[in-house]
């Protein structure tokens, strides 16, 4: 049996919701990125629809969605089945075009963390300028020598394993610096030059959200927002003033779009230190989320929550198995103590 299929069946066999010992509350906050039409090239984190719609299923039948504001009273929270909390990261217009018309018809809450440079100069995100060309154009190799990168080869097929390759990619550019460094930025422009009519005909799909989206989205009483920094950067590699620039224009902007004070943050790329930690606390952040994976269980540092990771090739008994593994971690070490939130000085010193 091959190791995909033993996850598949382990998945189906275990993953029930009997398999939740009553006890203290379960969250699992689950990070996706952004949805498109069945069809559409692959890209591990742009979901298809009808994938999405039996992930939901799957969630639906393993345990309860919950909203953001839940987690203020965890003794709330079911005892006996898992909670979900779905969160998207970046800030893309499908999520007004086809993530909320769905959430809104199951009534199932979701949190959205934007990233507000995109929102107002309508750039579109880096990934997309890499990935759009290389999957649309089925590439097998690109040399990037010129770019101090090397070479790389992309395996056939809208694959999980293609997807690894593409993400070597990604990675890499990544390791030499945000998108504003000048060795990526030249990379970006030559990409944006060789593979012009590509990314004309593609990326309007899939373009940053704007504000009146985002206000339609929030009206609709189950789409919930967040911050994703203001640039999608690092936010280990700003300096200081950059770092608190960063921070605080993004919940200023998202605050005066939905009247509301913004305090939930996510991380972009995950990165953060105690550096970045204290920043986010100063700029008023009350919950902040990594890209670790976990489960909120027992005590849980505020400003670096845990969330698993679902992309676009995770199938409904991939996802069942994902959980399952956290859920036997969570049983080897159930915390005794119930789940709550250490405010940023506590976890410092913890």
């Amino acid at each position: 049996m091959t190791l995909s299929l033993l996850k598949q069946w382990t998945g189906r066999l275990l993953c029930r919701p009997r398999f939740i010992r009553p006890g203290d509350p379960l969250v699992a906050v689950l990070m996706y990125h952004d949805l498109c039409d069945d069809g559409d090239f692959a890209n591990w984190l742009r979901v298809p629809m009808s994938r999405f719609a039996a992930q939901l299923d799957t969630l639906a039948e393993l345990g309860t969605f919950i909203a953001p504001d839940d987690l203020a009273t965890p003794d709330r929270l079911p005892r006996d089945r898992i909670s979900f909390l779905l969160t998207f990261d970046d800030g893309y217009a499908n999520w007004a075009r086809l993530a909320a018309p769905l959430l809104e018809q199951r009534r199932i809450p979701a949190q959205f963390f934007v990233s507000t440079a995109p929102l107002t100069d309508r750039r579109p995100f880096w990934t997309d300028v890499v990935v759009t060309p290389i999957q649309v154009a089925a590439l097998r190799e690109l040399d990037l020598s010129a770019f101090d990168l090397g070479a790389f080869t992309f395996r056939a097929g809208p694959t999980s394993a293609r997807w690894d390759d593409v993400q070597r990619l990604l990675v890499a550019i990544k390791a030499k610096g945000n998108e504003d460094h000048p060795e990526v930025a030249d990379l970006l422009a030559w990409f944006e030059r060789e593979y012009a009519e590509i990314l004309a005909e593609h990326l309007p799909r899939f373009r940053p959200i704007d504000g009146d989206e985002v206000r339609r989205m929030a009206g609709g009483g189950f789409c919930h927002f967040g911050s994703h920094g203001h640039e999608h950067r690092v936010l280990t590699r700003l300096v200081d003033d950059a770092l608190h620039a960063s921070l605080t224009r993004s919940r200023d902007l998202l605050g005066d779009l939905l009247n509301r004070p913004v305090t939930e943050l996510a991380y972009p790329n995950g990165d953060h230190d105690a550096r970045v930690r204290a920043a986010a606390a100063e700029a008023g952040y009350t919950a902040a989320y990594t890209v670790a994976a976990g489960l909120l269980s027992g005590p849980c540092p505020a400003l670096a929550l845990p969330r698993l990771s679902v992309g676009a090739f995770d199938s409904p008994a991939l996802l069942r198995f994902h959980l399952l593994r956290q859920l036997m971690a969570h049983r080897r070490s159930r915390p005794a103590a119930p789940l709550a939130f250490l405010p940023p000085v506590e976890q410092e010193i913890s």
